[in-house]
Formats: structure tokens, C-alpha cells, sequence
């Protein structure tokens, strides 16, 4: 690119522009540094998060890249909410709603400096999104590096994945587990730094950001701070140097058809149902339509074909052992899109055509498949007429269609608490609400109550249905993003403790078995909450959010 058209030569280049320079060599750079493209590499490094902590070493690796290619690399830092330090709290309220901080936060800074192009290194559920809303939003070249899972750790000869300490609690306030061995679980999670090795939402958006086109083949899975996360991480640095060059941007990757392929990819292996909002933003960001339908029409035609914990046995080191993203769109054969283009410099056809089923025991053929359908099933029914999310490979078959009783909770620490004192009898669909977009506000991931029903032994007598969501560690029979939500005058409002709640999956519906008399009688009298947050940002995105089944989007 000539340097009249780099827009950072704008912003460097000139007798004028002297100021600029002196400042910017008041950091350090030099005069050859102006006179070659900036790239922005764009990091979540913080020192008291796993999956963030060697993000720093694999920037320095990417800059290195970038330096080799030509380019001078301008780190920056967004940041990360992290999940699985604010579960069942307050805190969570925030996680959600930092998705599109970070896409402003990026959008602000590359835009404010006038970068040419950016690689976005990220570890999170919420922080991958909102890199990919950024680039979308841009449109400047731009490439991602995921940070990548770490091998699950053992205890007394038991893999310890999050929800296995998570669900611990309650088999400990059951009797069921020493507190020693509890704190032993705690302690042997981690082995190094890294996600934790389950389809946890951050090693989901890891896998489907690879799968969009955008991040090197291979790249999604890889161990965490390896030699060959750091050699990627080089290669990808490098890379964007050529993007630069032959002005590929995201707007000729983030397709249609892309989209679909990530999608399908996520079910294929049991992805977080967090995948579905965040599909549906990024595509908005991109100009491509994304609706639940969209996920509905896939998941019947999409096949799963990797059990990964913690609805199945393996870990996503394991899958990137058996060859990773380009393996499992490999075998998903003629469902994927083949003609797109990817940051890679190779169609998605080439990809597949190039990739190896290392591990057919991990990832399983089409033609003889874990399940027949995707692991996510849209809901519908009286209960959810917008619709709702079960990923339902986490759920016991005798689950799959069943009428429970409800308990009505109005947040999610309510039902914590029943669940721990075992006041919730087997056989009761656990009903949260007010913990939609707008009323939680945020939106929490109700893991705290899933493994609290998981702990107390009512995994395969008993559900949840909130309009809140679920983490990527949730398994059993958890149904979210019910629409509309409570504070929208959604039926999931109107629910009183004794209704019959009737689910059925291989139908795809979800029933409040209450004559419509009776709900009118109601609506009439209903009060609803009063906000539970009057000030700040949260009050801002509770006025302004969009609601789940829009894909949580703020007006941008």
C-alpha cells in the first residue's frame, strides 16, 4: 500500500504533523517506524485471569510477526469481564454488557489513531464478539488470535473441568464430598494458564472465529501459551501484513455463508448456547441477517459430532489433537460453504481439503454421528413465544419430554439458596426471571443455580427455565433466552409456583399449561419490580439494549 493512502501516514506524515512524532518518539519510536504501516495489535492481557495471564508473551509474539512482515506494531489493551470470577453475583450483571465496550473501545482507538489495520489477540466469551463486532463495524483488515484452552486438571485420578469444581459445592453441602476434597478440586483445576478445557463460551467464540474465516487454520484450539501458540501467534502477526497489502477486509469474509459454516461448526461440536446471541450480533455488525429461525432451520440439518465436556468426555485440547476446526468442518462435509474466502490467503474449501480427521473416535463421521440434529434447539411454545435456547445434547433423554411443577425464584441467588437447603423437590422446573437484558439488567449466565440443581442430585428429574442465559459450562436440563422476558411483559412473568410446565424437545416447544383466562386475570394485576439499578452504565444498557433474541445489541 503506497504510503498517500495509509492512514496512518496521514496521521504521521508532514512537516505539520511534528508534533505527532515527537510525541509518539517520546515512546520510543523512531523515524522508520512512521514511514511503514501501524498495525494495531489489540490485547486483553490482565494479570489475574487464567485464560488472559500469557496474552502479554503472545502479543510480543505477534508484534515480532508484524516487525518481520514490515509493519510496526501499537499494542493496546481492552479489557476482560471475566465470567468465572463473577458467577452468581452481582458482577455478572456486567459480563454481557462489556461485549460491546470492547467493540467501542477498539472502534475508538484504531479510529482515534488512525491505525491501518489491527490483530485482535482475545480470551472470553464476551471479548471475542466484541473483536469480531469491531472488525465487522471497521471494516479495516484485520485477523484474530484466540488464547486458547489448557488441559483440564486431575485430582485423585478425577479431570477436573470448571463445572466440576462448580457442581462440587453442592455435593459438598450435601455430604457427598469432603471439604478437602473440595479444596483439592479448587486447587488442581488449572495446571497452566489458559481456558479451561471444556465448550466453555470463550473456547466456543475461540472455534467459531476460526470458522467465520478470520483467524489462521488451527489457531482456535491451540494450547494456551505453547511453542505453537507463540509460532502462530508469529505467523498470524505476519499475516497481516499480506491482508494489508491485498486490502482483504472483513466485509469480503463475514458472508453469509460464512456465518452459517460457524454456526454449524458450534453445534457440530456442542458450543455454548452463548453462541447464538453473539452470532446474531456479530452478523448485525456485518450486514447479514441472524435470527433464531436462522438457528433453528441449521441445527435440524447440522449433525453432532464432538462430545465435548461438559456435556461428553473430551476436553478441547483433545479436539485440537484430533485435528481441530478444519477436521470438523472436514467432516461435515457437503453442509459446509467451500468458496469463501479467509484471512489465511486459502478458500474455505482449500482448507478443508487440506485438513486430517486425526481422532475419529473424537470427532465422529457424518454418517455415524453422536446425535443426528445440532446440539442447540430453538424452543418455542406459550412459555417462550420469541423463542428459547436448550443445548440439548447436555440433557438425559428421559428429560427430553416431560411436565414439571414450577418454583417461581425471582433472581437467581433465591434459587441457589432452595437448591443448597434442598427445598426444591425432584420433579420441579426451576423457574428464574427478571434476569433478562433488560430487567437482570445484563443478563447473568446462571451457572451458580445449574450446578446447584446438578449438585443437589436433580439433573434428570428436574429443569430450569429462565430469561436469563447459561455459561458454556452448563450441562443438564437448562433452557434460557426465553422471550420476551419478564421485564418485557413476557408469560414468564405471569408463572406462579404449582403451574405445569410442559417440555418437549424432539417437538422444539416449551408450554405453560395455564388457560388463557387465567393468564389475562394475571396480566391484569401484575406489579412488575421495581429496577433494581437507577444510575451508571448498567442503567444505560438496560434503557437501550436490544432484547436476547435481537442479540443483545446496543444502538450503535
Amino acid at each position: 500500500m503506497s504510503a498517500e493512502k495509509r492512514r496512518s501516514a496521514q496521521q504521521f506524515t508532514g512537516i505539520e504533523r511534528s508534533l505527532q512524532r515527537a510525541w509518539a518518539k517520546g515512546a520510543g519510536l523512531i523515524d522508520e517506524e512512521f514511514a511503514r504501516p501501524m498495525i494495531a495489535v489489540v490485547n486483553t492481557y490482565q494479570d489475574f485471569s487464567p485464560e488472559n495471564f500469557h496474552l502479554r508473551q503472545v502479543a510480543e509474539a505477534v508484534s515480532a510477526g508484524v516487525r518481520m512482515a514490515g509493519g510496526t506494531p501499537c499494542q493496546f489493551n481492552t479489557f476482560h469481564v471475566t465470567d468465572s470470577e463473577t458467577f452468581a453475583s452481582v458482577g455478572m450483571r456486567y459480563v454481557l454488557p462489556s461485549r460491546d465496550v470492547v467493540a467501542d473501545m477498539i472502534e475508538l482507538m484504531v479510529e482515534g489513531h488512525r491505525f491501518d489495520a489491527m490483530v485482535l489477540i482475545g480470551s472470553g466469551d464476551k471479548v471475542m464478539p466484541g473483536m469480531v463486532m469491531a472488525a465487522a463495524r471497521l471494516d479495516l483488515p484485520a485477523i484474530m488470535l484466540y488464547g486458547g484452552p489448557t488441559e483440564a486438571g486431575v485430582y485423585k485420578g478425577r479431570r477436573v473441568f470448571l463445572e466440576t469444581v462448580y457442581d462440587a459445592v453442592g455435593e459438598h453441602i450435601r455430604g457427598a464430598l469432603s471439604a478437602e476434597d473440595l479444596k483439592g478440586l479448587e486447587d488442581h483445576h488449572f495446571p497452566f494458564s489458559g481456558a479451561c478445557d471444556t465448550a466453555t463460551s470463550g473456547n466456543t467464540a475461540g472455534i467459531y472465529t476460526e470458522a467465520l474465516g478470520l483467524a489462521l487454520p488451527g489457531s482456535g484450539t491451540l494450547p494456551a501459551g505453547s511453542n505453537y501458540q507463540l509460532r502462530a501467534a508469529k505467523y498470524t502477526g505476519m499475516r497481516i501484513m499480506d491482508l494489508l497489502a491485498a486490502d482483504l477486509r472483513p466485509s469480503k469474509i463475514l458472508t453469509r455463508d460464512a456465518f452459517e459454516n460457524a454456526m454449524r461448526v458450534g453445534m457440530a461440536v456442542g458450543g455454548s448456547t452463548n453462541m447464538v446471541l453473539h452470532m446474531m450480533a456479530m452478523a448485525k455488525e456485518a450486514g447479514v441477517d441472524v435470527t433464531f429461525e436462522t438457528w433453528d432451520a441449521l441445527s435440524r440439518t447440522t449433525p453432532t459430532l464432538v462430545k465435548l465436556a461438559p456435556s461428553g468426555p473430551w476436553g478441547v485440547t483433545e479436539l485440537n489433537a484430533a485435528g481441530g476446526v478444519p477436521a470438523v468442518m472436514k467432516a461435515l462435509g457437503d453442509r459446509i460453504k467451500r468458496d469463501g474466502p479467509t484471512v489465511s490467503g486459502k478458500t474455505v474449501g482449500e482448507i478443508v481439503d487440506g485438513a486430517e480427521i486425526a481422532d475419529p473416535e473424537v470427532i465422529r463421521p457424518a454418517g455415524d454421528p453422536i446425535e443426528p440434529e445440532g446440539s442447540l434447539f430453538i424452543l418455542k411454545g406459550s412459555l417462550a413465544p420469541g423463542g428459547a435456547v436448550v443445548k440439548a445434547s447436555g440433557v438425559a433423554k428421559p428429560m427430553w419430554r416431560t411436565v414439571l411443577g414450577a418454583r417461581v425464584f425471582e433472581d437467581e441467588e433465591s434459587a441457589i439458596d432452595a437448591l443448597r437447603a434442598g427445598a426444591v423437590a425432584p420433579g420441579s422446573c426451576v423457574i428464574i426471571r427478571n434476569e433478562g437484558t433488560k430487567g437482570g439488567p445484563g443478563m447473568r449466565e446462571m451457572l451458580g443455580a445449574t450446578s446447584a440443581l446438578m449438585g443437589a442430585g436433580l439433573g434428570e428429574t428436574s429443569a430450569l427455565v429462565t430469561d436469563g442465559r447459561f455459561s458454556g459450562a452448563t450441562h443438564g436440563p437448562a433452557i434460557g433466552y426465553v422471550t420476551p422476558e419478564a421485564a418485557r411483559g413476557g408469560v414468564i412473568g405471569l408463572v406462579e409456583d404449582g403451574d405445569r410446565i410442559a417440555i418437549d424437545l424432539a417437538r422444539r416447544t416449551l408450554d405453560l399449561l395455564v388457560e388463557p383466562a387465567e393468564l389475562d386475570r394475571r396480566r391484569a394485576a401484575y406489579v412488575p419490580p421495581a429496577p433494581r439499578v437507577k444510575r451508571g452504565y448498567l442503567k444505560f444498557y438496560a434503557d437501550h439494549v436490544a432484547p436476547a433474541s435481537e442479540g443483545a445489541v446496543l444502538p450503535r
